[in-house]
């Protein structure tokens, strides 16, 4: 099923490349802001999302071993920004920005892309601990083993799967805003999608495909790096616990 899933991305990429190589030029590849763009935006998403891997798996590991009223308390808060119209909330937020200097900021734009990300990280790794044994802290105590371990030794590797898919939400979802951006960042702090956006609305099926091309290589590009180096890091624990 896996391998269905991986031949079906293949024949969509390559459809992609071939309806966008048919072109005889790109017009997007010649804005000289596109470059520019793109390490922008690649640094935005990232920092997203290693605030998405740290606040989500810490307030998801609290909210699975939560119970009662409590628990029902922060599943509502975390459906609000999901509920409320994320413009809305940006708009309110907006006067804050400006108030406290984060406007025109990449510091206010990763603040800002936080919110359509993090209900979504937290949802994920509280599912994901959730389904976890809930003993398994206890265990490693009663084997005399420290919070480092627990972590880096039990948890990171039952958690790979889950924070994967919490970072590939928060590249999809950073790399894929427009109206936020735009409104904290003012025009100054330029991500891909300010670049993009007109392209999707051109006519030309080459522009489309072109600019749909570097939205997917750029998320895939973020996961395998990550997935790597995730990877790496497990076995680099094993090799030092020997």
């Amino acid at each position: 099923m896996r391998w269905f899933i991986y031949i079906q991305y293949f024949i969509m990429l390559v459809v992609f490349a071939f309806v966008a190589l048919r072109g005889k030029e790109i017009t997007i590849f010649n804005d000289p802001n596109f470059m520019r763009a793109i390490w922008m935006t690649v640094l935005v998403a990232l920092v997203v999302a290693v605030i998405n891997l740290i606040i989500g798996n810490y307030v998801g590991y609290y909210l699975a071993n939560m119970t009662g009223h409590r628990l029902t308390f922060f599943d509502v808060c975390l459906q609000l920004p999901l509920i409320v119209p994320l413009i809305v909330v940006a708009a309110g937020l907006d006067i804050w920005f400006i108030r406290l200097n984060l406007v025109e900021t990449v510091f206010g734009v990763v603040l800002i892309q936080l919110l359509p990300t993090l209900p979504y990280s937290i949802r994920i790794a509280r599912n994901a601990y959730a389904a976890l044994d809930s003993d398994i802290s206890q265990y490693v105590q009663l084997m005399g083993g420290t919070r480092k371990i627990l972590v880096l030794d039990i948890y990171l590797p039952l958690m790979r799967r889950a924070n994967e898919t919490m970072l590939l939400f928060a590249v999809v979802i950073s790399i894929s805003q427009y109206a936020i951006t735009s409104m904290i960042g003012g025009g100054i702090i330029q991500t891909i999608a300010l670049i993009l956006f007109p392209y999707f609305s051109s006519s030309q099926l080459q522009l489309v495909a072109a600019a749909a091309l570097c939205t997917i290589g750029m998320t895939y590009g973020i996961l395998l790096i990550f997935r790597w180096m995730y990877v790496g890091v497990i076995k680099l624990v094993r090799m030092i616990d020997g």
